[in-house]
């Protein structure tokens, strides 16, 4: 059966669809259906059904050959229909939300809004997903969804670096670099990718290699399809290990600061 993951929302401009397409992208085998009025437009995505029974046999068409179903409607999260049911709340000073706003936040299981208390979210979709990669995937997703709604209110920030004693060798810089290797397969065109020139991205990766000890970028010589570059298993291992514990730490530093504005108005 598939995993059906409901998007709802207080109003107008509040992001649903962007967020229904970006799980969609993420998540393995999705399929993105919206309940709505109006005609299908070329530019709009696809999946515009107009009655709730037109979506409840989509729904149960696509359950056994899909493995998740991204729905964005409103009526099936107040009928606390959903796997995973997430409220996007409009940003602060919308003139105009819904009259069941509270009904679908608290029909909800992650509710993104401004304040909201991020702690929890990453226990409720590593619960939902066997994949706890996928799973923080998903959270940067949300994270970032929340910070967009947060707009130009103002936000705390936060960086890690991972250092052998005083020297820092391994950063965001280096990050998205070997995300990018990974992803292409070639140091050239990771270069490219991250903005960096060849030589930059070469010294990124050797300074980082000589403190730690240990290579993190393989490099293929030759062969059928030319020279490339991959992953060592240690870049792999340091490369998921920071990724998941920046987002843990964004998702802290979000939480704190909200709670402590909140302390200092009170």
């Amino acid at each position: 059966m598939a995993t059906l993951w409901t998007i709802c929302g207080a109003g107008r401009g509040a992001g649903k669809t962007h967020l229904a397409l970006a799980l969609c992208e993420a998540l393995p085998d999705a399929v993105y259906v919206k309940l709505g009025g109006g005609r299908p437009k070329p530019d709009k995505p696809a999946g515009l059904l107009r009655t709730e029974r037109e979506l409840e046999v989509f729904i149960e068409g696509h359950s056994a050959s899909c493995r998740h179903i991204v729905a964005e409607a409103n009526p099936l999260a107040r009928k606390g229909k959903g796997d995973v049911i997430i409220f996007i709340d409009v940003p602060p000073g919308h003139e105009d939300p819904r009259q069941d706003r509270e009904e679908l936040r608290a029909s909800s299981h992650i509710a993104i809004s401004a304040g909201a208390n991020t702690r929890n979210w990453k226990n409720i979709l590593r619960a939902r997903l066997s994949d706890p990669e996928l799973a923080d995937r998903v959270l940067g997703i949300i994270l970032e969804q929340q910070r967009f709604l947060c707009g130009p209110e103002m936000r705390a920030r936060s960086r890690i670096w991972f250092v052998v004693g005083t020297r820092r060798v391994f950063g965001p810089g280096l990050a998205r670099l070997l995300e990018s290797i990974d992803r292409l397969g070639s140091l050239t065109e990771a270069a490219k990718a991250t903005k960096m020139s060849y030589r930059r991205a070469w010294d990124l990766i050797k300074e980082a290699e000589s403190g730690l000890g240990s290579r993190l970028v393989i490099p293929h010589v030759g062969g059928t399809g030319g020279g490339g570059s991959a992953l060592s298993e240690e870049g792999r291992c340091l490369l998921e290990v920071f990724n998941v514990l920046s987002r843990d730490v964004a998702a802290l530093v979000d939480t704190r600061f909200a709670e402590l504005q909140l302390e200092k108005r009170g």
